[in-house]
């Protein structure tokens, strides 16, 4: 695509450069001629207009765009996002670096770095779009309704199941029948338990196998669902009722977990975490499939984008409607 967009944009060098194009008697200028066939400026347009115009004519679009909606801020933003994956891509693939940017399509680092950039740039762009432009209060009040969650403080004892990778399936399956009963045996003892905290604690400390709370006595404080636990944790623990502890252990893909649900702080105001909710409901957004592409049509209609190529017209409009079927 790079080479094409240089073609067509050597196309005027033609017309002003010091050599002498050779011409139609209509003015048309010959861009090449063999056995007696002369191609013109205007038929090499066309040829490209249909198969790449669209493409490269977004691309020209946007870049103008991203020029008026970036500030100094974003700039800053998007090199250090940039920087970050060009590095990871760099620790990752040090061994083999030249096959990964050919790969891709990049013949030096320079390339590589300067299409992540405009990448970051143009996601805070549509980022800054849907905030100001898209999302309405619904979404909002929807997402902070189903998603915001006061912090829960909470207790758990994990027994993780001795499972090694050269097991057959049938002793891998009997290590997690032993470490579930184990925990079933914990949760019957803890049923008979008349100061439930402390005796959960002292298990905790004893029987846990999660290394990073059990010395706390198993402690987990203030949680919610964006606090990077396991769904199966985070959904048991909302069930609970404070001062209770889970029936049935919950298993996850660290073991079988025994929870008790120590507090639950009062969901926070809407005010109080209305910009987190944006944040949230903007990545939802751009997330979604083929998102970039519609979203960024939203953005050019701001701009009131009209074309007037009925080729490309065309062709932008069957691609918008096939993206928002």
């Amino acid at each position: 695509m790079k080479k094409y967009l240089l073609l067509l944009l050597c196309i005027p060098l033609l017309l002003t450069g010091c050599k002498k194009v050779p011409k139609l008697e209509n003015g048309q200028e010959i861009v090449a001629q063999i056995d007696g066939k002369q191609f013109t400026a205007n038929e090499l347009f066309d040829a490209l207009k249909k198969d790449y115009g669209t493409s490269v004519l977004v691309g020209m679009v946007d870049e103008l765009i991203t020029s008026k909606e970036i500030t100094d801020e974003m700039k800053e933003e998007a090199k250090k996002s940039a920087k970050n994956e060009f590095d990871t891509y760099k620790t990752y693939y040090s061994s083999n670096w030249s096959a990964f940017l050919a790969n891709y399509g990049y013949k030096t680092d320079d390339e590589l770095m300067n299409a992540l950039i405009k990448s970051y740039q143009q996601k805070l762009i549509l980022t800054k779009y849907l905030k100001n432009d898209v999302i309405k209060d619904e979404e909002i009040n929807k997402y902070y309704k189903d998603n915001i969650f006061g912090e829960i403080t909470a207790r758990h004892i994990l027994i993780k199941p001795d499972v090694k990778d050269d097991m057959t399936a049938d002793q891998k399956k009997e290590a997690k029948t032993k470490a579930l009963n184990e925990a079933k045996e914990l949760i019957e003892q803890l049923k008979k338990s008349t100061n439930l905290e402390a005796d959960f604690t002292k298990l905790a400390k004893e029987k846990s196998d999660d290394t990073g709370s059990a010395s706390q006595g198993g402690l987990i404080e203030n949680f919610t669902n964006d606090s990077g636990l396991v769904k199966e944790f985070w959904e048991a623990s909302l069930k609970l009722e404070t001062g209770k502890f889970t029936p049935e252990a919950v298993e996850t893909e660290y073991g079988y977990h025994i929870i008790y649900k120590v507090s639950q702080k009062e969901k926070p105001t809407l005010d109080k975490v209305k910009d987190k909710v944006i944040d949230k409901v903007a990545n939802e957004l751009l997330a979604a499939e083929n998102a970039n592409f519609v979203y960024w049509s939203g953005l050019r209609e701001k701009y009131n984008i009209v074309i007037h190529d009925d080729v490309i017209k065309n062709a932008y409009q069957a691609t918008l409607n096939n993206l928002k079927k």
